[in-house]
């Protein structure tokens, strides 16, 4: 019989402790509070109480028992029985103890009593009424009477709890009022609370910069027009800046008497109209208001902060005092930044404290004495972990340009989820893109992903030589595809002037067979044999499906989900080195957070790739014919071209049911007629809705902020230049494969484009009319004094016609034209 956390409430109470873990504290005016600290079995509390306490009169009643409803107890009998029971369920219990000296409660006094078995009770009431009352049934008196008398009571209860504070609960609280010798009767000064605006007579500070501060909060708060006076280490005044016969006035001095600055005089009476200015809200004031705001956006606008200031606190801000503001924000949140930077090592430290088991390595350089920043490498445990566990082996590797002053490469590591998605494993960041950090860069990841000789392993990546010639030292083994679409682009460069057909080139990037590669192939070579040659000095089969295996369930040519990392983290590419690498940490975890919510959602055995693959094949079974060769075999023509299926093995000879583990159009066809769920067909464990949930079940630690680290004892590293100038925000140019605008997503209202009226002029070689040379035109022609030569032009006839103009022997002459008053001759 336990009760959990039972108080006890003993009125008319004596001096008395009670042992066994039980805490006994007065609370005012003769009323004990008992309260167990411990889970306590009530039958030891009662125990506890010594004999003395026994043989006084001791009753009790439930919370929600009326005081007319009293019980004697004592040990042992019936009622405390029936008490501990209850206690179990109610959790309190209410305790009444006798005074033995005649009832005297201390303040004159007396109550007397008859309980129950008619015995005799005198009670201290504390508001000197006497109550006399008799009764056998076990009631207490007359319960009218009774009832006066505790409800009485109840009043000074409440009374004297309200009068009492636990002084413990406001130990750190600044505004307590400052009580110097803790003495009784010693005068209280009450203190300004931050950020509050309100200053008044006596108020104390400790230092003059604390006044100040509290001054600047009540001018913003007020909207008034003020100015200091009066400068010094132990003094400071503030008068109204409007001047007239103002009489506002503040005046803080030290005392020394009780050894703090206090405020001698404020007169709070402005006699002038508010004008909207603030001669206390400097630059420096206006750069702490907003200083947030620019470190969470750096291009944070000057109009911005005039107006926040002026629809916060009906104050008018200078542009003037906004920049300079700005500028100093800058400069504070740079220097946080550099102090960063500078503790890199102890970053690493805190990294590997919150994140066990993960791979964080800095390299530095000395020169001339100077420790410089070289490289940075980290690979979280979850991440490398889970990607082992449960991801294909498949990772794409793309180094990005870095925009902050520091001018280097991140270099990244993203892999493929269930869901075809990326998911980010490692990154690092290096001065250039070269051998030597390539070499560097893969040994970290030889490590930490068991990559070996890159044996059962494939890699995606763009054609950078320092990072092929790095894949081929050390993971001399690995399937390495190269990027299509980088291919394209380069292919671009070299014929800026040629139409190169986009279809014919992807054609066979995406063929999936030996016969589409080769149709494409000759398709490319008809066209051009120049770019035929191109292509194939590029290894074209390093980025064709038809030369992929089949073990990894992805029929990727192009590097595109690294790409699309890369965009990812694109705005944290501008921010400063530790800022950048906290910023692209806690996007993992957003991520991988979001993705987690909707892979719970999700319902279904596979992943949403494998419904989208079969609605896209699914558009071309139509054109697809089925010949049943028996045994689960097949012969589907598509385009009067057979494709052998065989679907005990589960392969089709198009290869797109072998690579992507995926229902191809030839088997969706021949399952078409029969009720099979398409989904039933796919080969390959990688797309399991179960797999994807594992993947982001697991996460990155959170890192504490600087003032946390732990200082390694390593030397400080000298930060990058700072940035000199207005930072310009360069927009990335596009390559000449790509559009030159991205199309507006949404179904907003969109503004109807400009009509054309006349042919673009884009992609066209410009030929001079009178050398016929091509880059420039004839206003423009360095080779004056040159017969004007024109190509020749076809009449609607047919019949070409020179268009040779010239004065020089030898060149045809342009016809002379009659003259316009030739009719009157």
């Amino acid at each position: 019989m336990s009760t959990e956390d039972a108080v006890f409430q003993c009125y008319y109470g004596g001096n008395f402790v009670v042992e066994n873990g039980i805490k006994v504290s007065y609370v005012g005016g003769g009323i004990l509070s008992l309260e167990s600290k411990p889970q306590a079995v009530l039958t030891n509390l009662m125990e506890s109480l010594n004999e003395s306490i026994w043989q006084q009169r001791i009753w009790y009643k439930l919370p929600y028992e009326e005081y007319s409803e009293l019980k004697q107890l004592c040990n042992g009998d019936q009622n405390f029985q029936r008490m501990c029971l209850a206690a179990v369920w109610t959790k309190a219990v209410d305790i009444f103890l006798e005074k033995e000296e005649n009832g005297d409660a201390g303040d004159g006094s007396h109550v007397d009593r008859v309980v129950g078995d008619g015995s005799h009770v005198d009670r201290a009431v504390g508001d000197g009424s006497i109550g006399d009352g008799a009764a056998g049934d076990g009631a207490v008196g007359d319960s009218s009477e009774c009832d006066r008398v505790f409800i009485d009571m109840e009043a000074r209860v409440e009374q004297n709890l309200a009068g009492f504070v636990d002084e413990e609960e406001h130990d750190n609280d600044e505004s307590i009022p400052l009580n110097s010798d803790c003495e009784e009767g010693e005068r209280r000064y009450v203190r300004c609370k931050k950020g509050s605006g309100d200053i008044r007579i006596e108020q104390v500070f400790d230092s003059i910069a604390e006044f100040k501060e509290a001054v600047i909060d009540y001018a913003l708060k007020e909207g008034v027009n003020i100015k200091f006076t009066r400068w010094g280490s132990e003094k400071s005044e503030v008068r109204c800046s409007i001047g007239g016969n103002c009489k506002f006035r503040i005046y803080c001095a030290y005392d020394e008497k009780i050894g703090v600055y206090m405020v001698k005089t404020f007169i709070d009476e402005h006699a002038c109209t508010k004008d909207g200015f603030c001669k206390v809200l400097k630059s420096r004031i206006i750069a702490d208001m907003f200083l947030n705001d620019i470190r969470q956006d750096p291009t944070f606008k000057v109009k911005a902060m005039q107006k926040a200031i002026e629809e916060r606190y009906s104050l008018i801000a200078s542009s003037d005092q906004c920049q300079k503001a700005r500028g100093k924000a800058l400069k504070m949140i740079q220097d946080e930044y550099d102090e960063q930077f500078a503790r890199i090592h102890d970053y690493k430290e805190q990294l590997l404290e919150t994140n066990l088991g993960s791979t964080v390595e800095v390299e530095t350089i000395t020169i001339d004495g100077i420790v410089k920043f070289d490289k940075f490498y980290v690979c979280f445990d979850a991440l490398r972990k889970t990607w082992l566990a449960y991801c294909r082996p498949i990772i794409g590797i793309d180094g990005c340009f870095l925009k902050n002053n520091m001018k280097g490469k991140l270099l990244a590591v993203v892999g493929r989820d269930a869901n075809n998605q990326f998911y980010p494993v490692a990154w690092a960041v290096v001065e250039t893109e070269n051998i030597d950090s390539w070499l560097w860069f893969i040994r970290k990841l030889k490590s930490d992903l068991k990559l070996q000789d890159g044996d059962g392993f494939t890699l995606i990546s763009d054609r950078q030589k320092g990072l092929l010639n790095a894949v081929d030292q050390e993971l001399p083994k690995v399937e390495h595809r190269m990027c299509a679409r980088h291919i394209y682009g380069n292919l671009r460069r070299v014929y800026p002037g040629k139409d190169l057909p986009k279809k014919l080139f992807w054609a066979v990037a995406k063929s999936f067979n030996d016969y589409e590669y080769n149709r494409a192939i000759d398709e490319l070579k008809q066209f051009d044999q120049g770019v035929y040659d191109a292509v194939m000095m590029r290894n074209p089969r390093s980025c064709s499906r038809a030369f992929f295996g089949c073990k990894l369930s992805c029929e990727d040519v192009s590097n595109n989900f690294s790409e699309s990392y890369n965009n990812a983290i694109n705005k944290a590419r501008e921010m400063p080195l530790v800022e950048m690498l906290e910023t692209i940490r806690r996007q993992t975890m957003i991520l991988i957070d979001m993705r987690l919510r909707k892979a719970i959602k999700h319902q279904g055995k596979f992943t949403l790739k494998v419904a989208n693959t079969i609605k896209e094949e699914t558009i071309y079974r139509k054109y697809c014919q089925v010949v049943p060769c028996g045994n689960g075999q097949f012969e589907v023509l598509e385009n009067n071209h057979g494709f052998r299926v065989d679907m005990n093995a589960k392969t089709c000879a198009c290869r797109r049911w072998n690579m992507t583990g995926i229902p191809c159009r030839h088997v969706l066809r021949i399952i078409l007629n029969k009720k099979v769920n398409p989904e039933e067909l796919v080969n390959s464990d990688w797309y399991l809705a179960s797999k994807n949930l594992k993947i982001y079940s697991e996460s990155i630690s959170g890192v504490n902020g600087i003032g946390f680290w732990i200082r390694s004892g390593e030397p400080r590293i000298q930060p990058p230049p700072r940035p000199t100038g207005t930072k310009k925000k360069e927009k990335r140019k596009k390559g000449k494969n790509e559009s030159p605008k991205k199309k507006k997503k949404g179904k907003g209202v969109q503004e109807p484009p400009e009509k054309r009226t006349k042919v673009s002029k884009e992609g066209r070689s410009i030929r001079c009319g009178r050398c016929s040379t091509e880059g420039h035109n004839t206003r423009s022609c360095p080779s004056v004094g040159v017969v004007n030569k024109r190509w020749s032009k076809k009449t609607p006839d047919g019949v070409s016609q020179s268009m040779s103009i010239g004065t020089n022997e030898g060149t045809s002459q342009r016809p002379s034209q009659p003259s316009q008053n030739s009719h009157f001759n």
